[in-house]
């Protein structure tokens, strides 16, 4: 079936076949490729959500049906706030894919459409509702360590969301909890226009200060407090409300859930802003201090869903079983007879950074190098970890995997909460590299290395490593002043449109291809369709460095298609029948299937599939189904498209050298390694 949009149709269901409605004449083929399936809500005040579909793909289509000015400002608003985040992979963020007017047949008025993905699972105000009572306390503690980590990434950015609360979070069936409505969100830098304040707030759920037009982080805070509320009350914050004391009487309504719980959940409602916590760091420090009474751990813990919790937002056919668990916290309980020791213990610990200070404050007696074994089972058996805020970023191999790469942070966090490890990149407004020209502001393992020289983070990651680097003439770099710490082995990979006859190319084929010197794909054993070869630009990160360290010569010329990220590379391959695009194998292969991946050998009797068969579908895909690497073959480096990721660490100062040691080390451990392979990397060990 293919609806209508047209607010004035009286008849809105046609047949799929339809390319115009037959009773109003309005096209059906949103933008010339979404087809609308079905309504999902209507419930939107000013529009309707719609589930449309791109070539079998389904995805969200909001229909703005409002002239109202600031409606149209909100949902242009909410465009611009997605695509300022879109590419960056945060976990817990909704990608926005497009933005267009649509003209209804005979209307002068054009509709504002925003198409996103499709996220699938239920609302935490409808979640209540169906399971009949509040979540414990175990789900809320790791409802909050996520949710806490959105909001970290959001502000990070000068974003406030501005409407937290139950009804914009989605559950879905792999734990991961997921904000949506985006139209309130504000830049935090953007001034109001002629003195003008924009009230924006649910009641209940919005900060005193949102009433009066001022918001801030902390505004986001309160929300998110009372959103806990309603998970451990079942009932609305406003019908807790004492209005003669004007207080929320609400703790007396929960069950089994410790004061110090409650108490953190007071302090992000406090009335004054200046009395919640003044970060996100500031949220996950105060849930690691709960201990011992509750630890942040890193523990399988699966939510209880009702039977029916996703039937009626999941496509027809699909069989979506849960996923990998998310992050939880562990509730533990310690005799009173262990405290003592724990004083003693603690009061050593302060002891060892003054130690350390004294023995290793020379910068000259630092070493340059790492062990290389295991470091062990788990995040616990490393020890030299310190204290403080570590800023790191770069390669764009790792920052598409933010969901699971905020899973790592989260979880080295559990274990060490005084390691407060931040993802960066150069819209922070305290970068200073790239304002003054040293660096590249797009991220990149070049980008990240040169913010690491300049000071700009603590560590980088980098898909590349330093003597394959922009800078590795850099007299820094010769200088030992940096030094890498290889973590997980990663595979290129190379995709074609899914309709090209080809299985595989050998390297020297690879090459011809991308310098021009093959321009058909008849000329390698495939079709007479000729060849649309795509790339990111030169110099932009070590995917393409490595490609060309891997498969060009020095003095081989580029002949390509630039495109901005992956993303769009694997658009256009999808699009394009002649399409040939090359990507980090996570990203190409694991991440999508609406391309066919290639087998690459050095000659044609030798090509290796990085990739396990049978690949998904694109159906199979949208039901959370994912293609998976072939591992033995890029550890052995039988594949000859693989490489290695590393942590980069600067030597020169003491802090920093720790903070990037102990991360390194954090990812070698087998805790590490696992969930670097669930980011979809290759662990180290054969």
């Amino acid at each position: 079936m293919s609806l209508c949009i047209n607010p004035q149709c009286s008849r809105t269901e046609n047949s799929e076949r339809m390319l115009f409605c037959q009773n109003c004449g309005s096209e059906l083929l949103l933008a010339g490729k979404y087809r609308v399936a079905k309504l999902m809500s209507n419930k939107g005040g000013f529009g309707d959500t719609y589930e449309v579909t791109e070539r079998g793909v389904p995805k969200v289509l909001k229909v703005l049906k409002s002239n109202n000015t600031k409606a149209i400002e909100l949902f242009d608003r909410e465009y611009r706030v997605l695509e300022s985040l879109a590419g960056e992979g945060i976990a817990g963020i909704p990608l926005v894919e497009d933005f267009f007017l649509y003209s209804p047949n005979g209307s002068q008025t054009a509709l504002h459409c925003l198409v996103m993905e499709r996220i699938f699972g239920m609302d935490l105000e409808e979640y209540i509702k169906v399971m009949k009572r509040p979540i414990d306390q175990k789900t809320a503690i790791g409802w909050l360590s996520q949710l806490t980590q959105i909001l970290q990434e959001i502000h990070h950015r000068g974003i406030f969301h501005r409407d937290i609360k139950p009804s914009n979070i989605i559950l879905q069936p792999d734990g991961q909890l997921v904000a949506i409505d985006f139209g309130a969100a504000k830049q935090a830098a953007v001034t109001t226009v002629s003195g003008q304040k924009t009230r924006i707030f649910t009641p209940g759920y919005a900060a005193p200060e949102q009433e009066q037009g001022e918001t801030s982080a902390q505004s986001d805070f309160f929300s998110l407090g009372r959103t806990f509320v309603y998970l451990l009350t079942a009932k609305e914050p406003v019908e807790l409300h004492d209005s003669y004391r004007n207080l929320l009487i609400w703790r007396d309504k929960t069950t089994n859930v410790s004061d110090n719980f409650l108490n953190l959940i007071d302090r992000l409602m406090q009335e004054d802003p200046h009395q919640r916590p003044d970060t996100t760091a500031t949220i996950f420090r105060e849930i690691a201090a709960l201990s011992p009474t509750i630890t942040r751990q890193n523990i399988s813990y699966q939510p209880p869903l009702p039977p029916t919790i996703f039937e009626r937002q999941q496509p027809q056919g699909s069989n979506l079983a849960p996923l990998a668990a998310p992050l939880a916290l562990q509730r533990l309980s310690l005799s009173k007879k262990l405290l003592p020791m724990l004083v003693v213990l603690a009061a050593l610990l302060l002891l060892v950074p003054a130690l350390a200070m004294y023995l290793f404050g020379n910068r000259n007696s630092l070493v340059s190098g790492i062990s290389s074994n295991n470091t062990g089972e788990s995040f616990t058996a490393i020890k030299d970890v310190p204290q403080g805020v570590f800023k790191f970023g770069g390669s764009t191999t790792w920052a598409t995997t933010r969901q699971l790469q905020s899973s790592i942070d989260a979880a080295i966090r559990g274990v060490h909460p005084q390691f407060d490890i931040v993802y960066t990149d150069a819209s922070s407004p305290d970068f200073k590299s790239t304002k003054n020209g040293k660096c590249d502001s797009k991220p990149g393992s070049n980008s990240g290395i040169c913010w690491l020289l300049e000071g700009d983070i603590d560590f980088a990651q980098s898909s590349i490593s330093l003597d394959k680097s922009k800078y590795k003439d850099d007299e820094r770099v010769k200088a030992n002043q940096l030094k890498q710490e290889a973590v997980a082995y990663d595979a290129l990979s190379v995709v074609v449109n899914p309709q090209l006859q080809l299985t595989g190319l050998t390297i020297d084929q690879l090459r011809d291809i991308y310098t021009g010197k093959v321009t058909n794909w008849s000329q390698v054993g495939g079709q007479n369709i000729p060849i649309a070869a795509f790339s990111r630009a030169e110099n932009t990160g070590g995917t393409v460095s490595s490609f060309k360290d891997l498969v060009l010569k020095k003095e081989d010329k580029w002949q390509f298609q630039t495109v901005g990220n992956t993303t769009q590379g694997l658009q256009q391959v999808a699009r394009n029948p002649g399409g040939i695009y090359f990507g980090a194998a996570k990203e190409v292969i694991v991440d999508s299937c609406n391309t066919k991946p290639l087998a690459i050998g050095k000659t044609g009797d030798n090509l290796v599939k990085p990739y396990q068969e049978p690949l998904q579908s694109p159906a199979d895909c949208n039901k959370g189904q994912r293609n998976k690497l072939e591992t033995k073959v890029i550890k052995s480096q039988e594949y000859p498209l693989t490489r290695q990721i590393y942590v980069i660490i600067d030597t020169t100062d003491l802090n920093r050298r720790k903070a990037g040691e102990a991360y390194a080390n954090l990812l070698k451990t087998k805790q590490g390694q696992s969930l670097l392979e669930k980011a979809g990397f290759v662990s180290l060990e054969r």
